[in-house]
């Protein structure tokens, strides 16, 4: 990721369409939290946790 003047992290991927992706965002290589405007949440098998998920159009 990189930072921006503004404070804002950005990252680019290339990744395939048709699919859906599970992540959260880790902060201060300490603390997990979600994406509050994802598509989607599920249950992680990670403990009683939600995952993220971004639906790739």
């Amino acid at each position: 990721m990189k930072k921006q003047k503004n404070g804002d992290h950005t990252i680019s991927l290339n990744i395939a369409a048709g699919k859906e992706y599970q992540f959260r965002y880790l902060i201060d290589e300490s603390k997990w939290e979600n994406d509050w405007k994802a598509d989607k949440y599920v249950k992680s098998p990670y403990g009683d946790y939600d995952n993220s998920v971004v639906v790739v159009w």
